[in-house]
């Protein structure tokens, strides 16, 4: 009559045990989706469009479209806050006009070789634009997407849907930035090259 009575304590005792592993082994899997979803290109693309319609999102705006090395030579050339307060400013002016509001962000195709390549020529031509000796950087991978928004305007109160391209491109140690430009421009840009 023992022997059962402590078979059943051990298997009570195993249960817990079961449970606790089960549950540690979903919370890590919804840790590495939260991580994927957090840090993603979607993501990345959200906080660029905030970013472009908020209004003091000039310095994330820059953070987005510059590679790393660009935006610590505008520092260090003291430039870095007047772009932030102008775009700013500018923005500011076109929200006293208007009203904008995130419709949709929809990820359509997966940047090809030739497109990586000419985002690589991108962030080059960017540097350059910047006054900022160019690097080259290593791309990783990168998405075309879609951004649609409303504009609704203040005053007559009308409302027009827009939409435009971006390509999220991951670049070796700064993560996601952002292309203002279509994969096809990108791969044109690639293959000119050539």
């Amino acid at each position: 009559m023992r022997k059962n009575k402590t078979a059943a304590v051990t298997k009570k005792n195993r249960l817990p045990l079961i449970l606790i592993l089960a549950a540690s082994a979903v919370l890590i899997v919804l840790v590495i989706l939260a991580v994927i979803y957090f840090t993603g290109p979607k993501k990345a693309v959200k906080k660029y469009v905030k970013a472009g319609i908020s209004k003091n999102g000039g310095k994330n705006y820059f953070s987005m479209i510059l590679p790393d090395y660009v935006v610590e030579q505008l520092k260090s050339d003291e430039k870095w806050e007047d772009m932030i307060e102008s775009y700013n400013t500018d923005l500011s002016e076109v929200k006293n006009d208007y009203k904008f509001r995130i419709k949709d962000i929809e990820k359509s195709e997966e940047l090809s070789e030739y497109a990586l390549d000419g985002a690589q020529l991108y962030f080059i031509e960017m540097a350059k634009k910047y006054d900022t000796k160019p690097k080259n950087l290593d791309t990783h991978k990168g998405f075309e997407f879609e951004i649609k928004m409303t504009k609704k305007d203040r005053n007559s109160k009308k409302k027009t849907t827009e939409s435009t391209v971006v390509c999220a491109v991951k670049i070796e140690g700064e993560g996601w930035k952002i292309a203002e430009v279509s994969s096809s421009y990108l791969e044109r840009l690639s293959r000119e090259q050539k």
